[in-house]
């Protein structure tokens, strides 16, 4: 404990019970500076901002991660058409929905295969306000219906699980 002096008193010195006071020379609250007023929502708007920013981010995540999942589907169930004799190219385009664009789809069929490559659009952004666009290409191959599966110059690569562990 500090003993006081006749001279820190007249010295202007300041002591415990004077520094506990705020400017008005009511008692500031316990733990906190007067420097420190308004901190906490200061802190709270920059808390809200990366919270946001994170859920922003993430959500852009899933949309990138959810066209990827439709381009592949769309690229599969075309080469499919193909591989049936299909119009492959509805196929594809009925699989796309709304929000996303068909930006290219093209297909080949060699060696007993109907491989079908598909690339999508998807825009990045928040409501009508976009960002930037991202373009995903997928492609998927099928055995050619009529063919045996070893017919042609290479073996038909298929979409589906072979069951093999490698």
């Amino acid at each position: 404990m500090t003993s006081h002096t006749p001279e820190s008193r007249t010295t202007g010195a300041i002591t415990p019970a004077a520094d506990a006071l705020d400017d008005g020379g009511t008692p500031a609250p316990r733990g906190r500076t007067v420097g420190e007023r308004g901190q906490a929502a200061v802190e709270l708007v920059g808390v809200v901002f990366v919270v946001l920013l994170v859920a922003l981010l993430s959500i852009q995540g899933i949309t990138v991660a959810q066209t990827a999942s439709i381009t592949q589907e769309a690229a599969r169930n075309g080469a499919r058409a193909l591989s049936q004799g299909d119009d492959w190219h509805a196929v594809v385009e009925n699989q796309i929905p709304d929000g996303l664009e068909l930006e290219e789809a093209e297909s080949v069929t060699e060696g007993g295969t109907a491989r079908v490559r598909v690339t999508v659009s998807a825009p990045l952004g928040l409501g009508e306000m976009t960002v930037t666009d991202v373009s995903l290409t997928r492609s998927a191959d099928f055995p050619l219906d009529g063919l045996p599966d070893g017919a042609g110059d290479e073996p038909a690569p298929t979409d589906e699980p072979t069951g093999e562990d490698t």
